[in-house]
């Protein structure tokens, strides 16, 4: 039974940017320069970049064995085929590694993407082809780039049904490792995981859209602008949320609430199982509920909504009452997404 990789944010180490990072920035020259004029879309673009660090990374064995994922069939206009791809990948590899049998394998008259993505790739989850396929398919809105978003960008092209895929392409950025010690391949393999969990589930999918298109009013409140300037973990931890968190709405909701309130725990230099004082309570009840207005929630939700991440919170009742309040409120938000 094949196995289906486990992502490391990490998949290149020192030694490899410092001696094949040179190589693989020459290698990826060509197919920039395809896409660029367009003889490539940007689907393939990622896939070929993918493909190179991939091979470079384990060249005897970087493709698993034929998976058994059902995935999207492409549907690009004149898709370029992988011998096609193959052909320009050698014509900038080194002799010792343009005719490794490994490669091979891609030697297929087919669709590029559609052939790469039906194997299995070493270290790497099948959910980076799954995304790559129903990318190609149209199934998956997702924005190529070539640059790291700032968390509001991310926050902005997801309250607009949109997922972005980073794609560095700098020599530097491809030989040290750029945000957060991640290498390059390990970015694009991080949002390309993110895109799947995203979009999988259509209705799942769209209620985080929808999420997103509150959280995006709530960002801009006076108060929570002096939060994130004031207190680094706060800012973290809700960069975290906007850009880079896939959940349901509810437990988005609990998610939000826990960061604020622990934002005024360290405020007041407040152990985070002790209750805020008095004032302060009042004062963080006063901007949760400015924070619940974009939900129009019902009295019963609102109350619900107050007793969350408390002891006083009622389990089940409370959380069918909010689940179903923050679906109401998705479909009665006025922007609406280009997500379908």
């Amino acid at each position: 039974m094949l196995r289906a990789g486990r992502f490391r944010h990490r998949l290149l180490d020192d030694e490899f940017l410092k001696n094949q990072g040179p190589l693989a920035f020459q290698c990826l020259q060509s197919f920039l320069q395809l896409w660029r004029t367009g003889s490539l879309n940007d689907v393939e673009m990622a896939s070929a970049y993918i493909l190179i660090f991939a091979f470079l990374r384990r060249p005897k064995d970087f493709l698993g064995g034929v998976h058994n994922e059902l995935l999207d069939r492409d549907k690009s206009q004149n898709a370029v085929s992988s011998e096609k791809v193959l052909s320009v990948l050698q014509n900038s590899l080194p002799a010792s590694l343009r005719d490794s049998k490994s490669l091979q394998r891609l030697n297929s008259p087919v669709s590029f993407v559609e052939h790469f993505c039906s194997m299995s790739w070493r270290s790497i989850p099948l959910s980076v082809q799954q995304s790559l396929s129903a990318w190609s398919s149209g199934r998956y809105p997702l924005r190529l780039l070539t640059t790291v978003p700032t968390p509001e960008e991310v926050l902005e092209m997801q309250a607009q049904g949109l997922r972005c895929i980073s794609m560095l392409i700098q020599e530097n950025e491809i030989c040290h490792f750029v945000e957060e010690g991640r290498d390059v391949l390990g970015f694009i393999v991080h949002d390309l995981i993110h895109a799947d969990h995203f979009f999988a589930d259509p209705v799942k999918a769209q209620a985080q859209i929808h999420f997103c298109q509150k959280l995006l009013v709530i960002e801009k409140l006076p108060e929570i602008q002096k939060m994130l300037s004031g207190d680094i973990t706060f800012k973290g931890e809700f960069h975290y949320l906007m850009s880079d968190m896939n959940s349901v709405p509810l437990h988005l909701l609990k998610t939000l609430k826990a960061i604020l309130l622990g934002y005024f725990k360290r405020r007041e230099n407040a152990a985070m199982n002790a209750p805020l004082p008095p004032q302060v309570e009042t004062e963080f009840l006063k901007l949760f509920k400015a924070i619940l207005d974009p939900w129009s929630f019902p009295q019963g939700a609102l109350e619900a909504a107050y007793r969350l991440n408390t002891p006083l919170y009622k389990g089940l009742d409370d959380s069918e009452m909010l689940h179903l309040a923050l679906s109401r409120s998705e479909r009665n938000f006025s922007d609406e997404s280009t997500f379908v």
